[in-house]
């Protein structure tokens, strides 16, 4: 697969919460982004305001970096952003250390699953890939001057990333998420390009999905970004198979196909938060 053929993303990266849930809710913004019992209100509430089958955690994408030292402003209007990195110097990643998924706002997350769970709620949880957590914990600039010049020092930066990444995926199933949504925006082939993804962005994405896919069971589902799954199929660490599958929507879809095949694991090449109906499912197999 060519690198323009890499699938098109046409959902929207960040969610704006409307003001008039959270007055409604009574919860601040950054209260709903911190707190479990507040961030699990939230999550319900825009479920039924956005006409989902799932509640969807963490509310932003920053909850990995945060983990990782990054500093965070919570901003209801254009979404949460770093405005400090959580390495400024290459020589400061020998003193990282993994996620610690038992304190701060990550543990905050899993607290809100397990309060949407005992309510009988469908969960999504979205899980950042290693190259967009690199860069969200060191300026790009620096990250992509470091692969030449510091290439060692950036392999052990990923392998605690995705140490980080396995533990907080494993968590997640134990807790029997519905689907885990698992996407890299920063590190697909089409951004990175064919030479670095193939010897690095998307072999730590293979090593992430091939430590996790043993301990995948019915209960729960790893859904690849269209863009990460097109990517790894591009340079042959995925294979494909297409089956119809019945639903009025993709949540749907994804449910009936579980029913269906006890063993399945890793499906992608769609945009889960459209939650079309597209007729059939597209499975993938890591080779």
């Amino acid at each position: 697969m060519a690198v323009q053929n890499i699938f098109k993303c046409t959902g929207n990266e960040v969610e704006i919460i409307p003001d008039e849930i959270l007055q409604e809710l009574n919860i601040s913004y950054e209260e709903g982004n911190k707190e479990a019992l507040k961030m699990s209100i939230l999550a319900k509430k825009l479920k039924d305001y956005n006409n989902k089958d799932y509640c969807s955690l963490p509310l932003c994408h920053t909850v990995e970096a945060e983990s990782f030292g990054s500093t965070v402003a919570f901003n209801p209007d254009v979404g949460n952003r770093i405005i400090k990195y959580g390495i400024e110097n290459i020589d400061q990643i020998p003193e990282m250390e993994k996620i610690d998924l038992k304190r701060g706002r990550i543990f905050e997350v899993l607290k809100a699953i397990d309060i949407l769970k005992e309510e009988g709620e469908n969960i999504v949880l979205n899980i950042t890939g290693p190259i967009s957590v690199v860069t969200s914990i060191l300026d790009s600039q620096l990250f992509y001057k470091s692969i030449r010049k510091e290439k060692e020092m950036i392999n052990r930066l990923l392998s605690i990333i995705e140490d980080s990444i396995v533990e907080l995926t494993l968590k997640a199933m134990e807790q029997e998420v519905n689907i885990i949504s698992f996407a890299d925006p920063t590190g697909t082939i089409d951004i990175v390009g064919p030479k670095v993804y193939k010897e690095m962005s998307g072999k730590s994405v293979y090593n992430i999905l091939k430590r996790i896919e043993d301990n995948i069971t019915g209960n729960t589902v790893v859904h690849l970004c269209g863009k990460t799954s097109t990517s790894l199929e591009s340079i042959g660490l995925l294979d494909i198979e297409r089956k119809k599958v019945e639903g009025k929507t993709y949540f749907e879809m994804i449910e009936n196909i579980k029913k269906e095949e006890k063993d399945i694991k890793f499906i992608g090449h769609r945009c889960l938060k459209l939650n079309k109906a597209y007729g059939e499912m597209i499975i993938c197999k890591l080779k």
